[in-house]
């Protein structure tokens, strides 16, 4: 009996894995994840997610939050038995992501910025232990980011959609929210301010940003110097700060 069990679960584990993250991803977030293609090996330290879709908890609309193509991930499994999370490689394409905000003036994103990466006392974000294992970074991070859209639940108007067209961006030992400066300049640069998206202006902001839609137009904000950048992001921040 023993041996037919360990048959029957060998044959069926990547739908029990699944079912454990999908049911893992539901209980820490309070999100629906919908995993399409999925892949795991026990001998090979090694996970594939593919055509995944994951979706707002009620307070946000219960909308689509990630439109995830694939999400591969490679894994440090010594470091899994002493409970650490050490992530050697992690290739994730995000095909969309939709920021929205509800109309107490949150946003999902900074939710679940705040359940898996709490404020420090004195300053700046550590990452949460995920289901009691400590998180200890992210060796190489390969991102692609294709459309990002603002969805204002309180006031349509707001509305925008951006398409970044990011391919393949590395980011190298990412430890906190703060390794991720340089792709927040990269989405700032691009025009992440008018789709809800966290981040501090850069030094030298962007000459021209174009591509943007709001509600049913395209806006070119495109200045030629500081004076009109300011305004531009002036008002694209205040839209998004709105109540």
């Amino acid at each position: 009996m023993a041996i037919v069990l360990v048959i029957i679960v060998l044959a069926n584990r990547e739908w029990i894995v699944r079912e454990l993250v999908e049911r893992q991803i539901r209980k820490d977030t309070g999100m629906d994840l919908e995993i399409g293609d999925f892949s795991f090996s026990v001998l090979d330290p090694k996970m594939t997610l593919g055509n995944s879709r994951l979706y707002n908890p009620a307070d946000f609309g219960g909308t689509l939050f990630l439109d995830i193509p694939e999400l591969h991930i490679e894994y440090d499994r010594a470091a899994l038995r002493r409970h650490e999370l050490h992530i050697i490689f992690m290739r994730v394409n995000l095909r969309e992501l939709d920021v929205v905000k509800n109309a107490a003036g949150a946003t999902n994103l900074m939710s679940i910025v705040n359940k898996v990466a709490p404020r420090k006392f004195g300053g700046g974000r550590t990452v949460a232990p995920l289901n009691g294992y400590k998180f200890m970074g992210i060796d190489l991070l390969n991102i692609s980011i294709g459309t990002v859209k603002f969805i204002d639940m309180k006031n349509q108007m707001h509305n925008r959609t951006l398409a970044f067209g990011i391919q393949h961006q590395a980011i190298t030992n990412v430890k906190s929210p703060a390794s991720f400066t340089g792709l927040e300049s990269v989405l700032w640069l691009r025009g992440g301010y008018w789709v809800g998206l966290p981040g501090s202006r850069p030094k030298h902001p962007a000459g021209s940003i174009t591509g943007i839609t709001t509600g049913t137009n395209v806006v070119n904000a495109t200045s030629a110097n500081t004076v009109g950048t300011n305004a531009v992001v002036t008002n694209a921040v205040n839209a998004v700060k709105a109540p």
